[in-house]
């Protein structure tokens, strides 16, 4: 029997919970006396002999309203087995870390009847997971934690002896009988002394423990917990948990009426995320991911909806932040935390807007509106007859019977025949598009201001009181005050919202279906748990990502998710689609949708030079997406380049030569481009946190805070990469000759694929290991090995068409380098000329064979969104005055103005 979806919020809850990375409890001894109760005597708790205890200490009463008061800051616990002494640490230098800290613990509640008492919650015991792995013995791989007995409520001594045994073998611990003393207690005194021994030991101690929460997950637990007891969940979090959808209401999409051109993919995702309640954007690396992202938002805004963007992380919600302002120049109706925290960034704004209010465009929303749809409607009513003069000249090829058609047709046809109306219509279906960007970006302004002066006028004390609640100091005020705030109101007043994931409880009220439509960015790093709130506040929600890319790290022991899944769900064994380990939020949704047509994949790569992503492209992604940088030429640098250097991995991880050869490159970099007024930004990567650490290190050390700022320098691991760019990436792949076990972990598909896709127009990759001693099969000896640069080759001479051939000639007389037949964006182009970096498209019509053929109007779109500019070329016209279309190419090439036909012509 399926359970309720609101036991399987339960279970994610206490897999989040059981994660451990959600309280400070590394040193208890440094919170406030006020804060902490050593407990007397033995462990009548954990033993099960007393279902409560009385609490006699006059601290019991302030840890009551303490952990009333800060109900999400911080949470009460019972912990016990403390773990004290001085750690030493190897960094970049040698290091002490005082450590008092409990191994297990237990949810709390302390409450009052006539005395106060402390009782726990025994279905829900927590092992401290970071401690563990803490403590660890040098070189001893932290999954052995997986291993570590799994604690059962009523404790015994046979458990105890299972846990020491373990820490024997694979902790630091000294002392470790001092266990077998359980379930006696030692006094908190002796906890405290301990503290300063040189040595890690076990204190055999309990105590009452009001614990810090991280600032993500504490927000995240409160809201699971009353996730858990809703009974209404809205329609994306049915379908996610694999329930039966609830009716939704639809909205309308209009791409249409935004800045900027969209594939056909692009517009599917927005069509789907009007339509229905849950779809999925897969989004290979550079395919526009956050510009989709953007345009949904300034969509569903349009329509009076409401947009909620989250991710996992603040960098990916500053890509989205950025397009919204440079790519539809919104100014109005969003709100993100930029470098401030994101209360006080709302706060800020919601000041000024009481304070000062708001400044109305000089020409209203309903203008602009009727002038963007007008300027459309000339651009639509342009592309018809460009694509109809098309038509007509791939018609009118050779042949006898041309002159013929050219006298009677004239008068038909008109000026569509005429070489120079043909190229002109496109210069004005480039002055009409970039007229319509104009307005929609005005439009898109006018609209939100005006909307926020109304509200202003009519529902100022809503806005006044919802600012009120963000500047409680606690999380009950908080509460109290969100109550009395009308939210619809408020989301009217901002209908677009940029959160992480960790910051959404601080700001918005837990309310289902709150907005209209919620968008997941980076969802391969959303663990379930915590997309779960986000999901809850969602009538429609869109789940974009790349199954290829990292997902969420976890560090939940498989045997411990599988205990949890039992005792909470009760409901057989766990189903590979809800592992909180292994599962995203991308591959939850990704299962739970019945329908393709709900899935988009956006196919074409703008970030890379071809090189950069060949390999990727064909190992990951098998040949689809289309690459839109492709241009020809061999003047440049190339994009890739490999450097096998005698470099060896110390025991600790490091590889000094490689980094000898990261320093080389930077300086080198740096010194190129000193006095550039556009500085090419650098990151450096190595898949290894051992070696990123030190590179971070010795790159701080060595070049100045200014110059790394200046050229943005980033140095991480793939995980710290992932969602990022820079313009040169530096590569450190670390491993040796010796180190064939550490080469196992390149061979991960999702790594791999990150670290090598962020460049945009130059990768240097370094590596030390002799490529023949990895398997063939390996993806660093393939990725090395691969024909990156393989595209279409040009052989003069080796034509199939004659026209090609005249036009080639053409061409080589003035001077102008030329290619036939030259993939770019998925597609071939017929010619395609180079001068001083500009490049053009030829598109050769008309002439039977394989070039008779023209590009349709999509395929103009598609070439211009890859920033190349396509030529028709009739053979007609070439037929007439070859002179002519010679000199136009030129001048295309030259940046020349030619010849314009009035917008006013299509207004007839």
């Amino acid at each position: 029997m399926r359970a309720s979806l609101p036991v399987f919020v339960e279970y994610f809850r206490r897999c989040y919970l059981a994660d451990s990375h959600d309280l400070s409890l590394s040193n208890i001894i440094r919170l406030p006396a006020d804060r902490r109760l050593f407990l007397e005597e033995q462990d009548y708790l954990s033993s099960g002999e007393l279902p409560r205890i009385p609490l006699i200490s006059p601290v019991a009463a302030k840890l009551a309203q303490l952990a009333d008061t800060y109900r999400k800051e911080r949470r009460l616990v019972y912990a016990c087995f403390f773990i004290c002494g001085t750690l030493t640490t190897q960094g970049g230098f040698t290091s002490r870390r005082t450590l008092c800290s409990p191994l297990l613990y237990f949810p709390a509640r302390i409450y009052r009847e006539d005395d106060y008492f402390a009782e726990i919650n025994t279905t829900d015991i927590h092992i401290n997971l970071p401690l563990l792995r803490l403590i660890l013995k040098p070189d001893i791989d932290p999954v052995v934690t997986n291993t570590f007995p799994l604690p059962r409520f009523p404790m015994d001594a046979s458990q105890i002896a299972d846990m020491g045994r373990w820490l024997q073998k694979y902790s630091l611990l000294a002392e470790v009988e001092e266990l077998g003393r359980w379930p006696n207690f030692q006094p908190g005194t002796l906890v405290q002394e301990r503290m300063k021994a040189s040595q890690l030991g076990p204190v055999s101690a309990g105590a009452l423990i009001l614990a810090d929460r991280s600032r993500g997950s504490r927000g995240v637990l409160h809201e699971l917990v009353q996730l858990a007891r809703a009974r209404n969940l809205p329609a994306p979090l049915q379908i996610a948990l694999g329930g039966e959808p609830a009716q939704v209401i639809e909205s309308n999409s209009e791409p249409e009426m935004l800045p900027g051109l969209f594939s056909d993919a692009q517009k599917g995702a927005l069509r789907n995320a009007a339509r229905l309640p849950l779809s999925l954007v897969s989004g290979p690396p550079g395919t526009g991911k956050s510009f989709t992202i953007a345009a949904m938002a300034i969509d569903q805004m349009l329509h009076g909806n409401s947009v909620l963007v989250v991710s996992k992380t603040s960098e990916a919600i500053d890509v989205v932040r950025n397009k919204l302002q440079e790519s539809y120049g919104l100014t109005e109706g969003y709100v993100h935390a930029g470098e401030q925290s994101f209360v006080r960034s709302l706060r800020a704004r919601l000041d000024a807007l009481l304070k000062e209010g708001v400044d109305l465009s000089e020409v209203s929303a309903a203008k602009l509106k009727r002038n963007l749809r007008a300027t459309n409607q000339l651009l639509r009513k342009a592309e018809r007859r460009f694509a109809r003069a098309l038509w007509l000249a791939k018609v009118l090829g050779p042949g006898r019977w041309v002159a013929w058609v050219l006298r009677i047709g004239a008068p038909l046809f008109g000026r569509d025949l005429r070489t120079e109306d043909l190229w002109d219509l496109q210069d004005i279906i480039s002055q009409l598009r970039h007229s319509f960007e104009r307005q929609a970006a005005r439009y898109i302004n006018a609209y939100r201001q005006e909307k926020l002066a109304r509200l202003l006028s009519n529902e100022r004390r809503s806005l006044a009181s919802f600012h009120q609640a963000l500047r409680a100091r606690n999380s009950k005020t908080q509460a109290e005050r969100f109550a009395q705030t009308n939210m619809q109101l408020v989301l009217q007043a901002y209908p677009v919202w940029l959160a992480s994931l960790d910051e959404l409880n601080e700001i918005l009220p837990l309310s289902g279906g709150m907005f209209d439509l919620v968008i997941f960015d980076e969802s391969t790093q959303c663990d379930i748990a915590s997309a779960l709130p986000a999901l809850y506040r969602a009538k429609r929600a869109v789940v974009v990502g790349d199954g290829k890319q990292l997902r969420h790290v976890s560090f939940l022991p498989a045997n411990q998710q599988q205990l949890l899944w039992k005792a909470v769900v009760q409901c057989g064994e766990l189903p590979e689609v809800f592992s909180y380990r292994d599962q995203s939020l991308l591959d939850l949704v990704s299962d739970a949708l019945d329908s393709q047509d709900a899935v988009t994949l956006l196919d074409e790569h703008y970030r890379s030079q071809p090189e950069l992503i060949a390999f990727s492209n064909h190992a990951f992604y098998a040949d689809r997406l289309k690459v839109m940088q492709a241009r020809p030429g061999n003047s440049r640098a190339p994009a890739l380049t490999f450097h096998r250097l005698e470099g060896r991995r110390a025991r600790n991880g490091r590889n000094r030569v490689e980094k000898d050869w990261v320093i080389s490159q930077l300086r080198e970099h740096f010194n190129r481009y000193e006095n550039a007024p556009l500085k090419p930004s650098v990151g450096v990567l190595s898949p290894f946190r051992e070696q990123a650490n030190y590179l971070a290190d010795e790159v701080s050390r060595v070049f100045s805070p200014e110059k790394r700022r200046s050229f943005l320098v980033r140095v991480a691991t793939p995980y710290g990469f992932q969602g990022e760019e820079r313009d040169v990436m530096l590569l450190s792949m670390t491993i040796d000759n010796q180190s064939l076990r550490a080469a196992t972990y390149l061979n991960r598909a999702d790594m791999f694929n990150v670290a090598i896709t962020r460049a945009k127009e130059q990768q240097r990759v370094a590596y030390s290991i002799s490529l023949e001693l990895l398997s063939s099969d390996h993806l660093l000896r393939r990725y090395v090995s691969y024909s990156h640069g393989a595209v279409c080759s040009y052989q003069e001479g080796d034509y199939s068409c004659k026209f090609a051939r005249a036009v080639s000639v053409g061409l080589e007389a003035a001077g102008i380098r030329h290619w036939v037949d030259f993939p770019i964006a998925g597609r071939r182009i017929d010619i395609v000329c180079e001068h001083r970096g500009c490049v053009l498209g030829v598109d050769l019509i008309g002439y039977p064979g394989e070039y008779q053929q023209h590009f349709t109007i999509r395929n103009y779109k598609i070439l211009h969104r890859a920033g190349i500019r396509v030529l028709p070329l009739p053979y007609l016209h070439w037929s007439r005055d070859k002179r002519e279309c010679i000199a136009r190419i030129i001048g295309v090439l030259r940046g020349e103005q030619c010849g314009k036909v009035e917008t006013e012509a299509f207004t007839e």
